[in-house]
This record gives C-alpha cells, sequence and structure tokens, in this order.
C-alpha cells in the first residue's frame, strides 16, 4: 500500500465544494451538511492537494522539517477521514507546488448549516436539474 502523502487526490465529488476567502479556505460537504474551516497551511495542502500535487511535493516545497511532515500527513488523512479527498487516477502534476511559509495546518469542523443543507431542495434534483417540472401527462418514476 502507498504512503499517502504519495498519493494523488482530488474533491470527493461533486458534492465537496470549496473556496478561499483570504486567509482563510472553507470546504463544505454538501453530502454530509458539515463545513470546515483550514488555517495555517492548511489551505496551501488543500489547493496543492486538489491541483493534483502529493503531499510529498508538498513538503519539499515547503521544506517542512521531520515534525512539519508527520503534521502534514496527518492533516491529508484528516481530511481523507471526514470524506473530503478522494484518491485520482492520474500521475502527480510535476510543476511546483506554491507555499507560503510554513504553519501548522488545522481544521475546524461545523454542523451550524447542517440542516440547512440537508433539506435544501437542491438536493432533490434530478439529472435533469433543478427545479425539475414535469410535463402534464408525464409519470415520475
Amino acid at each position: 500500500m502507498s504512503d499517502p502523502i504519495d498519493l494523488v487526490f482530488s474533491a470527493s465529488g461533486p458534492e465537496v465544494i470549496f473556496e478561499n476567502f483570504g486567509d482563510e479556505m472553507v470546504v463544505a460537504n454538501l453530502a454530509s451538511g458539515f463545513f470546515y474551516s483550514l488555517d495555517g497551511s492548511g489551505a496551501d495542502i488543500w489547493n496543492a492537494l486538489v491541483a493534483g500535487h502529493t503531499g510529498r511535493q508538498f513538503i519539499a516545497a515547503s521544506r517542512a522539517d521531520a515534525e512539519g511532515a508527520a503534521e502534514i500527513a496527518r492533516f491529508i488523512a484528516e481530511l481523507r477521514s471526514e470524506g473530503l479527498l478522494a484518491e485520482a487516477a492520474h500521475p502527480a502534476k510535476p510543476d511546483p507546488v506554491s507555499v507560503a511559509a510554513f504553519a501548522r495546518p488545522s481544521m475546524q469542523k461545523f454542523d451550524d448549516l447542517q440542516g440547512l443543507l440537508l433539506v435544501d431542495p437542491i438536493h432533490e434534483a434530478s439529472p435533469a436539474g433543478w427545479p425539475f417540472v414535469q410535463a402534464p401527462g408525464e409519470s415520475h418514476g
């Protein structure tokens, strides 16, 4: 089995969305209703991973010491355990990783909007989209 820092990842599906708000990365899993705030180097790690780089490439670019490398590996494991990352089938990108000064990555999990996200009618969308308007006389199902 490969070391997780050598794997290539992507966001685990269309239900995982993310946005950078200056010094904070917010990742939301619309399927579970949880959202996450990534702090420290967490945003840089997330961006590198979803861009097709490996954790090892990030470690090299950040010049993290052994303790920093362990923190990065722990952070990647945490992202995977929350279902935010999925292993990708493509090889790692060879281009350099852009990294700010390394700071211990952290992730905070929030469920404040879970109820709203899970009852949102957009979750009931069909492949035809939302809102799905049924033609007169057409049966659903």
